[in-house]
This record gives C-alpha cells, sequence and structure tokens, in this order.
C-alpha cells in the first residue's frame, strides 16, 4: 500500500520553486509557458516564482523566444555567481577540488594525492581551500565510504585505510560541512541532469573506482537505509578469493575494481601513468591490441556482470549505469555488459 505526502502550504511552495529553479538550470533559455508544460505548474504560479527569484537575483531573463501567434516569450536564465561553494572529491589515491556554481556547473581548481592519515588529508584540504578568494559558504566533501546521519563525520571508509569516526566538521571553522559518500552523489547528479532519463525513477549506479560503490534511487529518491549506509555494494560477498579492506574475504569490489585491474596488469609488466586512474584509462584504451590487457579486462567484465546482475534480480531497476572509472570500458565490453546482463536476469527484468 502506497502511502500518501502530506506538505504544508510553504513547504510545498519550496517543491515549486526547486521546481521551476531545476527547469531553469538544466534547460537555460526556457520561457514561463515551458516551465509550466514541463513541471505541470499553473502559468501564474510559474509567474509568481519566477519573479520572486529575479527580484533575489538568482535568475535573469536575456532573450526573447519569437511566437507567431502573439507575444515573444522571455528566456530565462540562472545567475551563475548568486551562490558558489567548494566541492571535494576525496579519492582513495587521488583528490580534486572544484568549485560548484549556482546554474550547477564546477571548474576544477586543484587537486593533490591523498595522504594516508585524515588528520594529514584535512590539514592539507584546509590549507589549500583557504586560499581560495571569494567567500564560500558550503563545502560538499563526497567521500568512499559511508557518513553519519548529521552529514558531518565519516562513518566508516575501508579503502582509505580504515578510516573511522572522523569528525570532519571540526577541520573547518569557517564553511558549513557537508559530507556524502561519492556514488550517491553522483546517481543524484544523473538523475538531475540525464536527460535520456525521461519519467524514470527507479535507479542504480554503479561507481567504478579503486573499490566499487553504489547509489540507489527508489521512486525518484535517493534510498539510505534505515542507518544511512545503503548502497554499499561493493561488499556484497561473491567468491571465496580477493581479501577486501573491509576485512572480509571475497567481496565485489576486491575482484573488480580499477585497482584489481592495475595490480592484475602489472604482475607481469607495467602501465604507463602516474595514478591509478591513468593506468586503467591506459589498459582500457590498449584493450583490442594487448592480450594481456583484453584478458585482464575480460575476466573484470565478467565478474562486474556478476554484480549487476545480482542487483538487478534484487531491485528490478529500470536503469543501472556503470560510472566512475567505467567511463572509460571499450564499447565493445560495454555491449557485452549490457547482453550478457538482460541475458542472466530474471526474465522479469529484461528490459533493464
Amino acid at each position: 500500500m502506497h502511502s500518501m505526502e502530506v506538505y504544508s502550504l510553504k513547504q510545498a511552495r519550496t517543491i515549486n520553486k526547486l521546481r521551476v529553479l531545476n527547469t531553469i538550470r538544466f534547460e537555460p533559455g526556457v520561457t514561463r509557458n515551458m516551465i509550466s508544460e514541463k513541471t505541470g505548474l499553473d502559468p501564474s504560479t510559474v509567474t509568481k516564482l519566477v519573479n520572486e527569484m529575479k527580484r533575489k537575483r538568482m535568475i535573469y531573463e536575456k532573450g526573447i523566444l519569437p511566437s507567431k501567434l502573439g507575444r515573444h516569450s522571455k528566456r530565462l536564465y540562472v545567475n551563475r555567481d548568486f551562490s558558489k561553494a567548494i566541492v571535494v572529491d576525496l579519492g582513495v589515491t587521488h583528490s580534486i577540488i572544484g568549485i560548484s556554481f549556482f546554474d550547477g556547473t564546477v571548474e576544477v581548481v586543484d587537486e593533490f594525492d591523498t595522504p594516508d592519515t585524515p588528520e594529514e588529508c584535512f590539514r592539507v584540504l584546509t590549507e589549500k581551500v583557504s586560499r581560495f578568494p571569494g567567500v564560500f559558504p558550503l563545502i560538499v566533501i563526497g567521500v568512499p565510504g559511508s557518513v553519519d546521519k548529521t552529514h558531518k563525520k565519516l562513518a566508516f571508509a575501508p579503502n582509505l585505510n580504515r578510516w573511522r569516526d572522523i569528525d570532519v566538521e571540526k577541520y573547518f571553522k569557517v564553511f558549513e560541512v557537508y559530507l556524502e559518500n561519492d556514488a550517491n552523489l553522483a546517481a543524484l547528479a544523473e538523475m538531475m541532469r540525464n536527460k535520456h532519463f525521461g519519467d524514470r525513477k527507479n535507479i542504480v549506479y554503479i561507481l567504478v573506482r579503486e573499490g566499487i560503490g553504489g547509489g540507489i534511487i527508489i521512486e525518484g529518491k535517493l534510498y539510505k537505509g534505515s542507518f544511512n549506509a545503503a548502497g554499499e555494494i561493493g561488499h556484497m560477498k561473491m567468491y571465496d578469493r580477493g581479501p577486501c579492506f573491509c576485512g572480509r574475504v571475497g567481496c565485489w569490489e576486491a575482484n573488480t575494481s580499477i585497482s584489481h585491474c592495475v595490480r592484475q596488469y602489472e604482475k607481469k609488466k607495467p602501465l604507463p601513468g602516474n595514478t591509478m586512474y591513468e593506468k586503467f584509462e591506459t589498459l582500457c584504451r590498449i584493450y583490442e591490441e594487448d592480450p594481456l590487457a583484453k584478458e585482464v579486462l575480460d575476466e573484470f567484465t565478467g565478474i562486474l556482470i556478476d554484480g549487476i546482475v545480482n542487483l538487478v534480480n534484487i531491485l528490478s531497476p529500470e536503469i543501472v549505469i556503470v560510472g566512475g572509472e567505467g567511463v572509460f570500458l571499450p564499447e565493445s565490453v560495454f555491449e557485452v555488459i549490457v547482453s550478457e546482463t538482460r541475458r542472466q536476469v530474471h526474465p522479469m527484468d529484461k528490459e533493464v
């Protein structure tokens, strides 16, 4: 039985305002009439919300959309500089710092090799962001692990030398801190910005990096579970081999991460590249002409498919996205992943 959500007038207005703003943000140049058609909101409601956001300089008008039937419509755009935030992709071996603008764009401004200890890591990070010009009220940090319900503390990150219970907020005196699992952030970004989704609301996002992370969208909402730790799909036990940083043996990510692939290849010969990401990208690039690369990636693909089939059979999503460094996989490998997944899943899920 479906539960009905009830909102106050203030909540409904906020939700409608976000719908209008996000329509302008992700479809720059839309008009009021177009927003009304896309959101289903009454034209008068759209006009009121647009005028309010114009007064606050959140959005602006520029140019017109000619009409043969009457008044020309003014195009609407988000004011990129209305608000900014610092965003950090905290990687297992390498981290990236960027500035996120109000229109949803991000500019990378710095990067660094991730130190082994949280104390040194956040010392380096605070030192770097303190040099940024301007005022930034918020720092958003994507982490390869789970966070607590306050989104201020890193609860557990096995691939980061098993960092546990790290109070990240204490390192940043002048910023509001918001932590989130990196795969969850990626899943939300795909849901908001990927125009191919249409009205589909059940999604599994698989982040392929030094580990395997997961973001699960159910009925259009990020699923976090009762303890804020849903989506740790890389720690499904699938085999009796492969020690994992979480302390167990046989986890999915211990057998199919980019780190595993690079290590398997470099047992026999080195790969060019300064980071694990660069080496994996090289491995994918030489797939067709290097027999060892083909052997390693074919094994990786088979294990990746095993996990995807499990997830599809459990969650029955409309879409599965392989992201992170998975985007470097050759097209022929993706074709195998799609065809084999559809062949192996439950008959009811073959349209995934």
